[in-house]
């Protein structure tokens, strides 16, 4: 079994440091699984908490994984004691070269317990470093998603849904 572990930074933009933005560090076996110029997106990722399907979970920080050529989301699928990823390594790559030979599709199964865990705490982590800074300029928590949106955001009871409204807001 893999194991997931996920935190999550609060930094200043380094060259305007009244602004500042909240980064999901998302790492299996130690390892991470994305470039510095790829995002979590934090809703995608909790959504994937509960259900099966295909999540754009690594994403450019515009929201437009085609930007950073990821063209195929995680393939997540839930059993009752696991989750499995079907991904493209790399993640990402440039949009208008040819993939590189090495290219392959990776899987990883986790315990359907410790990959909630992992987002819960990560979600909980993300909503205190927000409410216990504050900048002058903006704060940049996620790829089309304001203040309000992250910390609408909850985590989904079992078997639960996610659908984002017109307002940002995530609804369960």
């Amino acid at each position: 079994m893999n194991e997931i572990r996920i935190s999550v930074t609060l930094s200043l933009d380094e060259i305007n440091p009244e602004e500042a933005y909240i980064d999901f560090n998302l790492s299996v076996d130690g390892q991470f699984l994305h470039d510095s110029n790829v995002y979590v997106d934090p809703v995608d990722l909790v959504t994937s908490s509960t259900m099966s399907g295909e999540f754009f979970i690594f994403t450019c920080d515009c929201g437009d994984p085609s930007c950073l050529g990821i063209d195929d989301g995680v393939m997540v699928a839930h059993t009752p004691d696991t989750v499995k990823w079907r991904l493209r390594n790399p993640i990402s790559w440039p949009p208008d070269d040819p993939a590189p030979e090495w290219a392959h599709e990776a899987e990883f199964t986790f315990s359907s317990e410790q990959y909630v865990q992992q987002i819960a705490m990560a979600l909980d982590h993300a909503k205190r470093l927000m409410r216990g800074f504050t900048v002058t300029g903006s704060l940049w928590v996620g790829p089309d998603l304001s203040v309000e949106g992250l910390m609408a955001l909850e985590m989904p009871r079992h078997g639960g849904f996610y659908s984002s409204d017109s307002d940002e807001q995530v609804v369960h």
